[in-house]
């Protein structure tokens, strides 16, 4: 039996990260799997202020930090929250504003800059340690990354691939059906389907293989989501299913073991379609908290499951 743990959607979240590294003695699993979204959405300007000190607007809010330990903290807030950070002065802020392409190349650095010492942090951690642990972007991540999760020692990249987990042939995808957010590893339905199917074959044995598709397959209770409006305010009371029909299709098609999955925050949980136990740990990166799920798998059959959190 070997025990794995599965996260899924960080989204730059420097605590949560670590809280994942930390995670792998202390329940003592075997592998792990993180598998996108890796990367963050915002970038925050530190600008500087006449006279010294610095001011920021943050979660909506003015900011100023008028000593060097103000400043450390508001930088642990931002990383923790997933958000990243540029020093910037009065001019260089006024003239960035004016500027997409510079807003752009400023935000892609402090993205690259934290996914490289996250890959250089596991790999230090990991050497000479009996835990494997796989890395697939999800559908917010550039393909940049995956060059650079390949060029790692220890971690071991997974999308697009069939690896061997003891016996286990783990199939993985971070590509995503289309959402409001025109992300860089959309496709259409139809091209998913025949990209998740093509995928698919390539594995011998699917009474023991385990599916790692970012996102969860359409219809089920790990798809739902809040409703946007014409202005993309979240419905209260509404949800809808945004998860993808080729990912439903080849998961009753093939039947595998196992499903994980992420994408959709808001539906931790695991249900069964078929003989498919499938499992979404859901995500509260932003609030610094870590969900997981621990998974206890035999040669033929899930043993055990359990979510985690914190």
């Amino acid at each position: 039996m070997i025990k794995l743990f599965y996260v899924t959607d960080i989204h730059g979240s420097n605590v949560c990260y670590r809280k994942f590294l930390n995670a792998l003695p202390i329940y003592g699993v075997d592998v792990a799997v993180l598998n996108g979204d890796l990367l963050g959405k915002v970038l925050i300007p530190m600008v500087e202020k006449p006279g010294g000190g610095w001011e920021c607007h943050l979660m909506g809010m003015y900011t100023e930090m008028n000593t060097e330990q103000e400043l450390a903290d508001v930088k642990k807030i931002i990383e923790n929250a997933g958000y990243y950070w540029v020093h910037q002065t009065r001019e260089e802020f006024e003239a960035t504003k004016a500027d997409p392409k510079q807003i752009d190349k400023l935000f892609k650095h402090a993205a690259y800059e934290r996914i490289q010492e996250w890959l250089e942090l596991a790999d230090e951690r990991l050497e000479g340690k009996s835990h494997q642990m796989y890395i697939c972007p999800g559908n917010d991540d550039w393909w940049e990354v995956d060059d650079m999760i390949s060029c790692m020692k220890v971690i071991k990249p997974c999308d697009n691939l069939v690896v061997d987990i003891d016996g286990h042939e783990m199939v993985s995808c971070s590509r995503s059906n289309p959402t409001p957010w025109d992300t860089p590893r959309e496709e259409s339905e139809e091209e998913l389907a025949v990209h998740l199917d093509e995928l698919c074959k390539r594995v011998t044995n699917y009474e023991s293989a385990i599916f790692n598709f970012h996102v969860p397959p359409h219809g089920y209770s790990l798809d739902l989501c809040p409703k946007l409006d014409k202005d993309m305010k979240m419905s209260a009371e509404e949800k809808i299913h945004a998860g993808s029909q080729g990912a439903k299709m080849v998961i009753e098609k093939y039947q595998p073991l196992l499903g994980l999955h992420g994408h959709i925050h808001e539906s931790r949980g695991a249900q069964k379609a078929g003989r498919t136990l499938m499992i979404n740990p859901g995500s509260e990166y932003s609030e610094g908290i870590l969900k997981g799920v621990i998974i206890m798998l035999d040669k033929k059959k899930v043993k055990d499951y359990v979510f985690t959190q914190g």
